[in-house]
């Protein structure tokens, strides 16, 4: 397991029926925290199970906890289009880049190239977190297949590699 002494955050992935809380490590490089022994994310049934795990290891408190709702993503995969919550989709897309980093393993939406890097950058102009040329962006028809193809490794991803603790 690894522990950092930056700031903690709880991630409540909503799935709409099931709800699983994992913890976000702010750091010089961002993590999520993973058990060592079997290289998995550390996640939980309940915002209590995770708070009581966290006074039982001694770390701080959590700063904060966000939502991600991923029956969302999951949604629109069966259906994707142009129209997105970008915040939702960049949101996730980072995630699943901390994920990676977290466990050493790849993850295809950070393979750059020219349809992926335009997907991003979209993503993150249409958050309209900055000042951008492109506040309204519009995604082509190759960058739909890009970003669900992204997601749907996302979610498998992230599915694959998690470990709820009882």
């Amino acid at each position: 397991m690894r522990i950092s002494r930056e700031e903690r955050y709880g991630i409540c992935l909503n799935f709409k029926f099931r709800q699983i809380y994992i913890i976000w490590i702010s750091d010089d490089i961002d993590l999520v925290l993973v058990n060592e022994d079997d290289n998995k994310i550390i996640g939980f049934k309940t915002q209590e199970a995770l708070k009581n795990y966290l006074i039982e290891n001694g770390l701080d408190a959590l700063v904060d906890i966000a939502t991600y709702e991923c029956h969302i993503l999951q949604q629109w995969l069966t259906n994707p289009y142009a129209n997105i919550d970008y915040d939702e989709f960049l949101n996730f897309w980072n995630l699943c880049t901390d994920i990676s980093e977290s466990l050493n393993i790849p993850f295809s939406g950070d393979i750059k190239d020219d349809i992926r890097n335009s997907v991003y950058e979209k993503l993150f102009n249409g958050t309209g977190i900055f000042v951008s040329d492109d506040p309204n962006p519009v995604l082509s028809d190759d960058e739909i297949l890009a970003l669900s193809s992204a997601v749907q490794d996302g979610l498998n991803f992230l599915l694959n590699n998690l470990s709820i603790q009882e």
